[in-house]
């Protein structure tokens, strides 16, 4: 005896249909104050989804500073300095940038600080196997010195 197969489509929502429409129906059910007809679930997944784009955001950037200021500071190849520098002068405002559109960010930053290290550590390892970077971070930990400070001098 066969059975038969559902082939019905199960219900999907105007959240898993049509995005942009989704936001603009819930702007709007925002905007008139219509919270019953708000889909809650969804809402609550895209503003946590926000904030985690932005704490990504920030330690990415922390990450790439990180990474420029150990070449700087320990890799022995002086014809790169100029290029790790720009890069380091080009990353600084895009930190700035996070921070003033969420202040809160500079709160993480001494966890951030500690994993990114630990992070760059192992890409930066292997590709200057000459190079004696320390276990820890040996330089300044506040975050304006970073963004403002040419520590390597």
């Amino acid at each position: 005896m066969t059975q038969a197969l559902n082939l019905t489509k199960s219900p999907t929502t105007l959240y898993d249909n049509d995005f942009l429409q989704w936001t603009e129906t819930t702007i709007a059910q925002l905007q008139n104050r219509d919270f019953k007809q708000l889909d809650i679930a969804n809402l609550i997944e895209e503003i946590d989804s926000l904030g985690k784009a932005q704490k990504n955001a920030f330690k990415g950037q922390i990450r790439a500073l990180i990474e420029h200021i150990l070449k700087r500071c320990y890799v022995e190849m002086p014809w790169e300095y100029h290029g790790w520098e720009r890069t380091i002068r080009n990353i600084r405002p895009e930190i700035e940038d996070l921070i003033e559109t969420s202040p809160s960010l500079q709160n993480d930053f001494s966890d951030v600080l500690d994993k990114v290290y630990q992070q760059c550590l192992k890409k930066l390892r292997p590709e200057y196997k000459n190079t004696n970077f320390p276990d820890t971070w040996q330089l300044t930990r506040s975050l304006d010195d970073l963004l403002n400070l040419d520590v390597w001098e």
